[in-house]
């Protein structure tokens, strides 16, 4: 038997045996998707890790189905992998219908782009305009409208001054054990790394922390959760910040509880963050 010949008698075999081959395909996608982000101005692929709702590629009306995207932030030290790490966000996305995006933005960047030429760290740029575009152009999502965005320390932080500096692109955000005052650990975290020295540069300090951009949201009807353990080191700024944002008429949703700066707060926390956050997003759309 010719090749030609067996090539067709397999192709039509295989319409009976796999009728729903393009669904096979899409299942062996799965849940957990890491994908690699071009970042223009640093010159690297960037790992970001994205987890589906499992109906993602199971729904009947699988190219139409539209979802809502919550992107979460990664602390000091951590990387793309440690939401992944603390909680089962795949059981999350089943029950809350949410696509979930966790960006890789380096150990130390506190979400800001360099402003050093020596440095030449652009995470700032990198989520706003080239993640979100990636995102938004890979997967069936809401668009601006249906996005938001929380985080843990230094996320809590950039999750805060992203939502400040960019509110088109949000319509929630939160923050969890967030350093919402970077002037109050002048020493710690490489921050000085990033900004210079607190003495050389008090007002770079001041205007970069999230603290200080709390005036951009008044009147922007923007949903806004703080979480911080009675044990946190952090927990002083986290008071600052819910009493700064009743200065500045900014409602927010702010919870103290039992815990630390620790993995088991945050865990036991992104669940009612999630929930929160979904009330402002639009909801899955087909």
């Amino acid at each position: 038997m010719d090749r030609t010949r067996l090539f067709f008698i397999l192709l039509f075999l295989s319409s009976f045996l796999f009728p729903n081959c393009e669904k096979l395909e899409n299942f062996a996608k799965g849940q957990k998707r890491l994908e690699y982000v071009r970042s223009r101005e640093m010159q690297l692929l960037i790992p970001t890790s994205v987890i589906l709702p499992e109906e993602y590629y199971k729904s009947p009306d699988v190219e139409n189905k539209r979802y809502p995207v919550i992107i979460l932030l990664h602390g000091f030290g951590g990387d793309h992998a440690q939401w992944p790490r603390i909680a089962d966000l795949k059981k999350i996305a089943n029950n809350t219908q949410v696509i979930f995006v966790c960006p890789d933005a380096g150990y130390d960047s506190w979400y800001f782009d360099s402003l050093f030429e020596s440095s030449k760290l652009y995470y700032e740029r990198h989520i706003i305009q080239e993640v979100i575009t990636h995102i938004d152009t890979s997967y069936r999502t809401l668009g601006a409208q249906g996005r938001a965005i929380t985080g843990l320390s230094m996320g809590g932080h950039g999750a805060l001054r992203f939502i400040s500096l960019y509110p088109d692109s949000f319509v929630a955000a939160g923050s969890m054990s967030g350093i919402l005052d970077l002037r109050v650990f002048p020493l710690s975290w490489n921050i000085a790394k990033r900004l210079g020295p607190f003495k050389d540069f008090p007002h770079r300090w001041k205007t970069h922390s999230s603290i200080n951009l709390l005036s951009r949201l008044k009147g922007q009807k923007k949903g806004i959760i703080i979480a911080c353990g009675t044990d946190d080191f952090a927990l002083a700024v986290n008071r600052a910040y819910r009493d700064s944002a009743a200065v500045h008429e900014v409602e927010i949703s702010y919870t103290e509880a039992t815990g630390g700066h620790t993995q088991k707060f945050w865990k036991d926390h992104l669940s009612n963050q999630v929930q929160f956050l979904k009330k402002y997003l639009l909801p899955s759309a087909e």
